[in-house]
């Protein structure tokens, strides 16, 4: 890293302490762009199962959650690095190697040096209350998100995805307009270009990311990069492409 981009992130690291230092039921980290804890309040500690923030910094998230929580948790934090788009309002159940399972809503966003260039990833969360995280809506929110993460070029089976979790499929319509503010169908659009970000930024043809990500044709995905992105591809990866 330069010396003006430890300069930069030790300034994020200053302002950020600052503002979360406080805030008892709002996890927060900034990592670097080897995925390095270089920053951590203390409610990002207790969801660590560790005393002090400090037990955090220059380790990796391996060190304090389950293999595939960590590897779940560091896949999020590399997308953004290599997109340097933010994935906001992620719904998870963190569990801690040595601390208490939780719900949270994540948003990870980047950081960026002097140049433009990446740096690190700080994260953000909002721990949900107690009353509710004990409604079963989170429970189902979780296996449906966690369905279609894990296959986001597929068609979207609402039914089937209903059955899945055991309610009607205008229930679950209702669940994910609660929790996120979108309808299932939007919710894995967003899915699938969080997911196409990286591969345009590394050049791939557009034609290519379509299909890669579910879509039929670049038409089709084109469109619906412009609804959630506000550009088309081809300025999204021009625009990127002046940071490197």
């Amino acid at each position: 890293m330069a010396g003006a981009d430890i300069g930069t992130m030790h300034a994020a690291v200053a302002l950020a302490s600052s503002l979360f230092e406080r805030l008892d039921d709002c996890p927060f980290f900034i990592k670097d762009a080897g995925l390095r804890y270089v920053a951590a309040n203390p409610a990002m500690a207790r969801l660590c199962g560790v005393r002090d923030a400090a037990a955090l910094l220059g380790a990796r998230a391996s060190a304090f959650f389950p293999p595939l929580v960590a590897a779940r948790y560091e896949a999020l934090d590399a997308q953004v690095l290599a997109s340097g788009e933010p994935l906001t309002d992620r719904l998870d159940l963190a569990a801690a190697g040595r601390g208490s399972a939780a719900w949270l809503l994540f948003s990870r966003h980047p950081l960026r040096g002097e140049d433009g260039s990446i740096i690190g990833v700080a994260a953000s969360a909002r721990r949900l209350a107690a009353s509710e995280a004990r409604q079963p809506m989170y429970a189902r929110l979780a296996r449906a998100v966690a369905q279609l993460e894990a296959r986001p070029s597929g068609a979207l089976d609402l039914e089937g995805l209903a059955a899945l979790v055991g309610v009607s499929p205008s229930q679950l319509e209702r669940d994910f307009r609660s929790a996120f503010g979108m309808s299932p169908m939007r919710f894995l659009h967003k899915l699938r270009i969080d997911r196409a970000l990286p591969l345009i930024r590394d050049g791939q043809p557009i034609a290519e990311v379509a299909q890669a990500v579910g879509y039929t044709d670049q038409s089709a995905f084109t469109r619906r990069f412009g609804l959630v992105m506000g550009c088309t591809p081809t300025e999204w990866r021009r625009d990127r492409g002046q940071h490197g």
